[in-house]
């Protein structure tokens, strides 16, 4: 029984865990708008679930996966000393009232948690426990193989199997004498077999087997094997074959976690076997539906609640999840109108123990770089995969050797599972043994085949592509010390490395092309072949021709102006300057070198207008494209002079000069000038000469010049 206090003060102690719980925030009242929810995980829910155990009347304290605490309760009705709990308080109703998450499941006697040993208590393989004195005992489960803190072999059960320490000689029973193997259903006939070893860690509830409270309230037993013949496995059973149990296995076991809401769970014992299936027909799976506390025989556990099937003698036994070990079996219940498995939290079980743990199968080192037999060359990397964040031991022997690891190397595995290690430095067959390490936990043992070469010798001289004008006198390189390399193709010989791997072989090699390859030979193993290509006396290649330019057309001529150029007055400039090429061809035109337009040859001419000159010289150019090519430039040199001011009439009549000094009497016709007829004429107006324009101007003959320009565009 429980230490009876008033219920204003275990409402008031409630209150000040709450607060504390919640950082500070009261519950607020059943009254208010929104409820709060009481906590699902944690300190809070830990000490929430503690403080409802101070009501005599509640007997578990569970959260499931919809993020709802169930708070069972012992019912009222009926006689007897359990019934009369539920009359010290109405804890368990206040909460329910204050948090709109709580739910309250009212239970009978004969729901209560039982522990599954009593007398009749088994494991995944079987386990009598017995007094020192007497031959009445009990019936377990072992739960894990396991290591105690001094690695050495260990088996975790219930704590509840010992009747509190008082059974401590414990033997494995054999598997075709439990009821899981064929024998008695009431086990009455348990037939002890090998002696399993002595108490390590015995607690059930609390410590010192207390009634347990928050952080304490375990239900497990650490026992110390002391039988040098067992072989401890981490797996468990599926009972298929009694023979030998360990021939038939569920799973492996190969880490350690919490039971996770809503995955389904594997268990096995000694009385119902292995299960990872349902209670009766209407249920297909087996899943965690809660966790929390839960009283067991009056003693508290913390754990979770699965709809699998449990019943005496499977205490202690196998629970996991895939292949993650999470719980113990430790009682079994009816929880909304089915029967319920409490499973004994795992971890916090083993954290109880001070210093167990659960034996592990770790995960064996694979290579991935390579396939087995391969070839590689010395000191090549090899890697592959292993359990993470282990510790991988390997050692390279000759092959057909049995395994050893008296000369082993280690290396780090990642966390990611991968891990990588130098192959030998020595040519040869060999055998590489892998084993992984992690804590006490050791794989098994796996092999790698493979033959390792030397790599090619170096060729340092000639070099590869080199070209020499005088002959070659030695081929030389580096190679291992003290080693045999080969010469072949142009020149074929074997000479030996020295002390510091340095070969050198003469020759005398004159004008020619040349391949040469060394290889080396090192305990027997031969490593492919370097090979440099050079040459001697050979003339150096002539450069590869200029490929052929298409020739340049012919500069276009010039119609107006004409070739010539000319000589304009200001204003009497051609607006548009005509000429002769090739047809199709493009012509474009600059004036000082300036380009002012462009155009097509049509019927062998073409025209582009330039517009009035000012006065000045100006250089007229022209050039003609034909299929992307351009000729040279042809350009004439035009002069455009002021326009004379004009004559006032009543300005001096000019003086006649005497017939002596009149040069248009005697002077002779100049050349390009027609001779005058006595007729009268315009003395602006021109008049055409050959391919020219001539003006007549204030008495002066004025002749163009014409320049042919190369172009420099």
């Amino acid at each position: 029984m429980k230490p009876s206090i008033t219920r204003a003060a275990r409402l008031g102690a409630l209150g000040v865990a709450s607060a504390l719980a919640f950082g500070g925030v009261a519950a607020t009242s059943a009254s208010a708008t929104e409820a709060p929810s009481a906590p699902t995980e944690g300190e809070a829910f830990d000490a929430l679930a503690f403080e409802l155990f101070q009501d005599d009347s509640v007997t578990g304290v569970l959260h499931d996966g919809s993020g709802q605490v169930i708070v069972q309760q012992l019912e009222s009705e009926g006689a007897g000393a359990a019934a009369k709990r539920i009359q010290a308080s109405a804890t368990a109703a206040e909460v329910a009232n204050t948090y709109g998450n709580v739910k309250i499941v009212t239970v009978t006697e004969d729901e209560l948690a039982k522990p599954t040993a009593a007398t009749d208590v088994v494991g995944g393989y079987g386990i009598a426990l017995f007094p020192d004195s007497g031959s009445q005992g009990a019936v377990c489960s072992v739960g894990f193989p396991a290591w105690s803190p001094s690695g050495d072999p260990a088996v975790l059960t219930a704590g509840h199997c010992t009747e509190d320490g008082a059974f401590g000689n414990i033997f494995l029973t054999d598997p075709a004498g439990d009821t899981a193997g064929g024998g008695a259903e009431d086990n009455s006939t348990v037939a002890p077999t090998y002696a399993l070893g002595t108490i390590g860690f015995s607690q059930f509830g609390g410590a010192g087997n207390s009634e347990g409270g928050p952080g304490d309230a375990l239900d497990v037993t650490a026992i110390d094997v002391i039988n040098d013949d067992l072989d401890l496995i981490p797996a468990m059973t599926d009972w298929a074959n009694t023979d030998d149990l360990s021939a038939s296995l569920a799973s492996n076991i190969t880490g350690v976690g919490t039971a996770q809401i809503g995955a389904t769970v594997q268990r096995s014992g000694r009385t119902t076997g292995y299960s990872a299936g349902p209670v009766d027909t209407d249920r297909f799976v087996s899943d965690v539906e809660a966790e929390g506390y839960l009283m067991v025989d009056d003693r508290i556990v913390k754990g979770f609640a699965a709809a699998t099937q449990a019943i005496p003698g499977d205490s202690g036994g196998t629970i996991l999840q895939g292949s993650t070990a999470v719980g113990i079996v430790s009682g079994t219940f009816r929880y909304e109108g089915e029967e319920h498995m409490w499973g004994a939290d795992l971890q916090a079980n083993l954290e109880g123990t001070g210093g167990y743990s659960v034996m592990l199968d770790i995960a064996e080192a694979e290579v991935t770089s390579l396939e087995s037999g391969a070839n590689i060359s010395w000191n090549a990397p090899i890697s592959g995969t292993a359990a993470a964040n282990s510790t991988l031991e390997y050692a390279f022997v000759s092959q057909g050797s049995d395994a050893s690891f008296e000369n082993s190397a280690t290396t780090a595995v990642d966390g990611s599972g991968n891990w990588q290690i130098q192959g030998p430095s020595t040519p040869g067959d060999y055998t590489v043994y892998f084993r992984v390490k992690s804590g006490f936990d050791t794989s098994d043992v796996t092999s790698f085949d493979t033959q390792v070469f030397p790599t090619a010798p170096g060729i340092i001289s000639p070099e590869n592509g080199q070209s020499f004008t005088e002959p070659v006198t030695a081929i030389s390189g580096n190679a291992a010390p003290n080693t045999e390399v080969t010469l072949s193709g142009d020149v074929t010989a074997k000479v030996t490395s020295d002390d510091e791997g340095n070969w050198s072989h003469a020759v005398e090699l004159g004008e020619g092309s040349y391949s040469v390859s060394a290889q080396q030979t090192v305990n027997g193993k031969t490593s492919a072949a370097a090979t440099v290509e050079f040459t001697v006396g050979a003339a150096a290649p002539s450069p590869a021709p200029e490929p052929e330019q298409p020739a340049a057309p012919e500069a276009p001529a010039f119609i107006n102006p004409s070739n010539d150029g000319g000589s304009y007055v200001e204003g009497s400039t051609p607006g548009t300057v005509t000429g002769e090429g090739i047809n199709g061809a493009t012509v474009e035109l600059r004036v000082n070198d300036e380009l002012v337009g462009s155009a097509t040859v049509e019927a062998n001419v073409w025209s582009i207008q330039i517009g009035a000159l000012p006065v000045g010289e100006h250089t007229i150019a022209a050039r003609q494209i034909v299929d992307g090519v351009a000729s040279a430039d042809n350009a004439v040199t035009v002069t455009v002079t002021a326009a004379a001011a004009p004559q006032d009439p009543q300005s001096e009549e000019p003086q006649q000069a005497p017939d002596d000094e009149n040069p248009q009497a005697e002077q002779p016709q100049q050349d390009g000038q027609l001779e005058p007829t006595g007729a009268e004429f315009d003395a602006t107006a021109p008049l055409a000469l050959g391919f020219g324009l001539v003006f007549a101007a204030g008495g002066v003959l004025l002749i163009a010049r014409q320049r042919q320009l190369k172009s420099e565009r």
